[in-house]
């Protein structure tokens, strides 16, 4: 059996939630998925000394940044706004306690019993687990309000611990850490959204074309991730997996050596499945006066730790887990040892494991220890470089190898058309600062979330929030212009 080299991208996002000139942010996912998951999967990382890639998307770090400062705050705290608690109670945001260790509330007797209930929720299962003020919550109990300021208290630490956690993991070398494009959004359709006809060519997509705003996202998100964690990104992981072989020169051209994407794109570049020793390898695709190193993820690996082993027994998923990596080193026939990538959102897959992923991570970070070889993707490509070579890229996502996720149902094109028409407005302006501030907010309203939402397959509670941000940001860049925004806009 060929050694084998495994490769975990964790990727990290949150979408721009914050108003127009303001410091409020619509929704606290921000916050709660970094008291949660950011700082665990740091000191998952920590514990074992697992060696993996992690990618930062820079509407998240700023977000981040801002709430480490107290320059940002969301309305769902105990001092916030009457209907930010009418929505916890309606359920709006998932209170899994039981999940996590700890005795569930059949129903809050107060505001006291919400506000612990919701804090505990969205702690840290290492803090949970091993932090002594945990101790006061592990039995039923009612709750006062000085255990409710306490653990709003621990939760503003644990969100403000969360980038030195992966600074210093950085600086050990034990991760490297990469980027997105600055508000996450579908590169190859920002430099031309017809990209979205190449995989479905019967699909209706508005036009929208800004390569100008796909450069600036792209040099945004590197200068701004060199300056959050002082180290400039080799690599990225592309909003949604999203490529395109423009979508990749341009990247090329502003200094990222390599991207990581869906391994189904790979098949369909080859017109067919990839053997073994095609998908576990990186390829170099030549694209004119510059080239790129793709890496292509084992899709069905990724996707059995995002959604599927969650409801298995630990034992039994990290025993599946090393299973398929075993399989891929036998008969091994690569020039180098077979590269597994196993790439998947960082955070949202634990809500649905026991005790938010606990028990598993770390687990199976200590079985790959000892029978792999974990490393960054960087440290393998510097060791054995690319051992293929594509001529062209198929254009799509890491779902269904398309776009249609993000663009072709009609309230995307809507969203699109007037995303389109305000860009336009843009450049028609002869006045350059109006010109600027207009286009701060276009960048957000770029994002690939606002149209994510809008898709019939992802329905959501929380539409009317995204659909808030994104009309508040087009709105704002019509005043900028010095218009009224159109009448359509409120309906949006």
């Amino acid at each position: 059996m060929s050694e084998i080299y495994v490769a975990f991208l964790w990727h990290m996002h949150q979408p721009w939630y914050l108003l127009p000139d303001s410091s409020e942010a619509v929704l606290p996912w921000t916050r709660l998925r970094a008291a949660k998951d950011y700082y665990d999967m740091a000191q998952h990382l920590h514990r074992t000394g697992f060696v993996c890639t992690v990618n930062f998307t820079p509407s998240l770090t700023e977000q981040l940044r801002r709430l480490s400062a107290d320059q940002a705050w969301d309305p769902f705290l105990p001092h916030g706004s009457p209907e930010a608690e009418k929505a916890l109670r309606a359920g709006l945001i998932p209170m899994p306690l039981a999940r996590r260790g700890l005795p569930a509330f059949e129903k809050p007797a107060g505001p006291e019993d919400l506000w612990a209930r919701f804090f505990l929720a969205w702690t840290a299962q290492t803090a949970l687990e091993e932090d002594p003020r945990a101790e006061r919550f592990r039995h039923p109990f009612p709750a006062t309000e000085r255990d409710v300021q306490g653990l709003e208290r621990w939760q503003r630490e644990l969100v403000a611990a969360v980038l030195p956690l992966y600074i210093a993991l950085a600086k050990s070398g034990q991760i490297e850490l990469t980027t997105t494009p600055f508000y996450h959004p579908i590169l190859p359709l920002l430099l031309d959204s017809r990209v979205a006809k190449r995989p479905r060519p019967e699909d209706e997509v508005p036009l929208f074309r800004a390569p100008e705003d796909a450069q600036e996202q792209a040099v945004r998100a590197i200068s701004h991730h060199t300056e959050i964690f002082g180290i400039r990104p080799t690599g990225m992981w592309p909003a949604e997996g999203a490529v395109s072989p423009e979508a990749l020169a341009l990247l090329a051209e502003v200094g990222i050596k390599w991207v990581a994407t869906d391994g189904a794109l790979l098949a369909h570049t080859l017109g067919r499945p990839p053997a073994p020793s095609e998908l576990y390898q990186p390829w170099l695709l030549r694209l004119g006066a510059t080239e790129m190193v793709v890496v292509f993820r084992d899709t069905v690996l990724s996707n059995l730790l995002s959604f599927s082993y969650g409801s298995w027994p630990t034992d039994q998923a990290v025993e599946d887990v090393l299973a398929r990596v075993a399989a891929v080193g036998r008969n091994w026939s690569g020039k180098a040892p077979p590269l597994v990538l196993i790439a998947m959102d960082g955070e949202n897959a634990w809500d649905h494991y026991p005790r938010s992923g606990r028990p598993f991570l770390l687990r199976l970070y200590q079985e790959i220890h000892r029978r792999f070889r974990p490393t960054t993707l960087s440290a393998y490509l510097e060791r054995f470089g690319p051992q293929g070579e594509l001529s062209t890229l198929w254009s799509g996502s890491w779902i269904d190898a398309d776009f249609r996720t993000w663009i072709g149902e009609p309230l995307q094109n809507r969203a699109w058309q007037a995303l389109a028409e305000l860009r336009e407005a843009v450049r028609a302006c002869d006045e350059l600062e109006a010109q600027k501030k207009a286009l701060e907010h276009i960048y957000v309203a770029e994002g690939s979330d606002w149209y994510w939402w809008r898709s019939a397959r992802n329905p959501t509670p929380l539409a009317s929030h995204f659909s808030r941000v994104f009309r508040a940001h087009l709105g704002a860049a019509w005043r900028a212009l010095g218009h009224n925004p159109p009448e359509a806009l409120a309906i949006l």
